[in-house]
């Protein structure tokens, strides 16, 4: 029988190379096969088991999103708020000389909220590459906060926390959580509070995007359409082959409420007015907002010079007729016009501002001050704004309102 070249070649590759020639044998043979049907087999079991228990978890973390949707804000009483809530602990807390009783609810997939990996090398790189490969086979990290604060025997404030990703700080508004949204009665802080256009346009739900993340701060008598999408959230993505990588994979409908927003305070600012809504909700929810009743003496364009290119400013002299809430300051001479303003859909861009003041001498206008308003700082005294302005009650500072406050 004669032997064909390829399989003379075969054989002098044996004779030159017998331990590679055994070691190739050995991977493909039967036991190498039972042993890659074995290894595939464990890891099938792994990732199944994780699946699992990321399912089992998620649901978990629905019972007490779905308690936290039925809270009405001081309506809820506490003994109705534990039957809602399951997995809640109780804890009393004083801070600031405030005294409350708080309710935490901690769901994760690490005993101890840090990923297996760090607890052991105390290396976060570590951590996270390791992490990258548990999320191949459907291990991924899972850490739920949320806390009810209970005054007067009633429901004072909700919040939550959802994270994917082992990070620190973990608290609403700052990194480490992917989903976080929280309720206010209203906005307030010690030092300078800024208020965007787009907090005027939406100051009772005001939903958030930063980089991947979402961030919700609704007020106690938001509107129930808009806060029952807040914990309506779509878990899958801890079980299923994509993973979470994104909030608006959770929270669809919250990622397009900021797209909503945003377009809409866009139109308001471009409509060059300034709704009584934004007016009611300034007066509700601003505790700190100072109001000034001024009437126009005065008003010229001037041209000047920026670096060689031809602009105009207009300046406005005002008299003060009242503090209808607040303290009048400084001079109201030579008030410049702010041409540009912060852009509702990019904070760090700017655009032009189209909202003109009044300027015709004997007209009567509304000053919002004490804190930082990007637009409508100037709104024209109608009738229909004085009587907002007047009737409006000053809002209680509430310690668990103060911007900004972590979870628990």
């Amino acid at each position: 029988m004669q032997t064909s070249p390829q399989s003379l070649s075969l054989l002098k590759a044996e004779e030159r190379f017998p331990f590679f020639h055994w070691v190739a044998k050995t991977l493909s043979g039967r036991w190498a096969q039972r042993i890659y049907l074995a290894i595939l087999f464990l890891l099938l079991l792994i990732s199944t088991a994780a699946r699992l228990r990321s399912y089992f978890m998620a649901r978990k973390i629905e019972a007490v999103l779905q308690g936290l949707s039925e809270i009405r804000l001081d309506q809820t009483t506490e003994e109705q708020m534990t039957k809602m809530v399951p997995y809640l602990t109780v804890r009393d807390r004083k801070a600031g000389g405030f005294s409350y009783r708080s309710y935490y609810v901690h769901i994760s997939n690490e005993s101890d909220g840090l990923p297996w990996p760090y607890a052991i090398t105390r290396s976060y790189e570590f951590a996270l590459g390791l992490g990258h490969v548990g999320d191949r086979l459907g291990y991924r990290y899972i850490s739920f906060d949320a806390g009810v604060l209970v005054q007067d025997g009633k429901v004072s404030q909700a919040d939550y926390g959802l994270a994917n990703q082992w990070m620190r700080p973990q608290a609403p508004g700052y990194v480490g959580y992917l989903i976080t949204a929280r309720s206010v009665h209203g906005f307030w802080l010690p030092g300078h509070l800024e208020v965007s256009s787009v907090d005027d346009y939406s100051p009772k739900y005001r939903p958030r995007r930063w980089a991947n993340s979402l961030n919700v701060i609704y007020t106690s008598d938001a509107p129930p359409e808009l806060t029952r999408r807040i914990f309506d959230l779509s878990l899958n993505c801890f079980w299923n082959l994509r993973g979470c990588t994104d909030g608006a994979d959770i929270a669809p409908e919250i990622s397009r409420d900021v797209e909503t927003i945003q377009k809409g305070t866009y139109q308001q600012l471009i409509s060059e007015k300034c709704p009584n809504s934004i007016i009611e909700g300034r007066m509700r929810y601003l505790p700190d907002v100072s109001v000034l009743l001024l009437e126009v003496t005065g008003s010229r364009r001037l041209d000047v010079n920026e670096e060689g290119g031809r602009a105009e400013d207009w300046f406005t002299d005002y008299k003060l007729k009242q503090a209808i809430r607040g303290k009048s300051f400084g001079s109201w001479k030579n008030v410049r016009f702010q041409r540009t303003i912060p852009s509702p859909t990019e904070p760090t861009r700017q655009i032009a501002n189209q909202t003109w003041p009044e300027t015709k001498i004997g007209r009567e206008v509304l000053y919002f001050g004490g804190l930082g308003f990007y637009s409508c700082r100037f709104i024209p005294a109608t009738p229909s704004a004085l009587d907002i302005v007047r009737k409006a009650t000053v809002l209680l500072k509430r310690p668990e309102d103060q911007i900004p406050r972590g979870l628990l």
